[in-house]
């Protein structure tokens, strides 16, 4: 019980590390102004997997380690479970990567413009970095602790590596070594942790695609729906920043659920991802029976 909390402990120390040597380089590197303007960028960029996978921790873990003596199992409801990640996860991406500098100002307001600029590189990698942080679903369930424990060393080895080719281009460059880091290690990482269960890469792809397709058709469909329009532009009021941010939302989020049920022939994620708010409602948190149907 002490090796296992250990190196779970061991984990977290690791990805503090990850997260937080890109702000000790861009201090070094460039000012505290700049390093302002970053961080500010990052922690908008961070708080969406706090806010959108934190809540599903306890339910996978949960339902994962009663089924870890179940390989066939604990590998649809893996795969359940990341198809919800994608879901949202790269609607998300998308959408942020869209409305994100003027989210920024809305929130921080006009004098923070660079780090909505910044948060634009972010913004591709976020749906990446949701799948990438539910690779603890894996080790943890089976009893690997350590495995996730090397996978971090090897995944902070190649960041950093990222990082210091990516500075001379400033907080941008580093913003999408960020980017770059998450899709790079996705496939490895799952890869690795997948290995003792039999967890595959195709099941990932199988699991993943149409959500990641989807968001790029309904990205880039939006992006020239709006260009040279009027929500192109920057805004010059909190209300019209608010008005263009709910338009460009409203726009990018009918394309990209029109665009996952044709890929998928019918509304079942639809159906599947209902299932899961059902589950994660306060009044329903302790309920089992909705637990396993999402991995049904």
């Amino acid at each position: 019980m002490v090796r296992f909390a250990a190196k779970v402990y061991g984990q977290f120390s690791v990805g503090y590390s990850t997260r937080n040597i890109d702000n000790l380089l861009i201090g070094w590197r460039f000012n505290a102004a700049a390093l302002g303007f970053y961080k500010k960028a990052f922690d908008l960029f961070a708080l969406t997997a706090s806010q959108l996978t934190a809540p599903l921790n306890n339910v996978a873990l949960a339902a994962l380690s009663r089924l870890n003596q179940d390989h066939d199992r604990f590998r649809r409801y893996l795969a359940s479970s990341l198809s919800m990640v994608a879901f949202i996860g790269m609607a998300a991406s998308a959408d942020l990567t869209l409305i994100g500098k003027d989210v920024v100002r809305l929130v921080l307001g006009a004098k923070w413009s660079e780090s909505g600029r910044i948060f634009e590189m972010f913004g591709p990698g976020i749906g990446a970095m949701l799948l990438c942080s539910t690779v603890g679903w894996v080790h943890l369930p089976i009893g690997n602790p350590g495995r996730w424990l090397r996978w971090s060393l090897v995944a902070l080895a190649f960041t950093v590596s990222l990082f210091l080719a990516a500075l001379p281009w400033g907080p941008d460059g580093v913003a999408a070594a960020w980017s770059i880091s998450y899709w790079i290690l996705l496939i490895p990482g799952f890869w690795y942790a997948g290995r003792p269960v039999g967890f595959s890469v195709s099941m990932l792809i199988s699991a993943t695609w149409r959500f990641t397709v989807a968001a790029l058709v309904g990205g880039i469909a939006t992006a020239a729906i709006i260009h040279g329009g009027p929500l192109s532009g920057s805004p010059a009021s909190t209300g019209a920043a608010l008005q263009a941010i709910s338009a460009i939302s409203a726009l990018f989020i009918t394309l990209y659920l029109v665009a996952v049920v044709l890929l998928h022939g019918g509304i079942a994620p639809l159906r599947q991802f209902a299932t899961l708010l059902r589950e994660l409602a306060p009044s329903r948190g302790a309920s089992t029976p909705a637990t396993e149907s999402i991995g049904k």
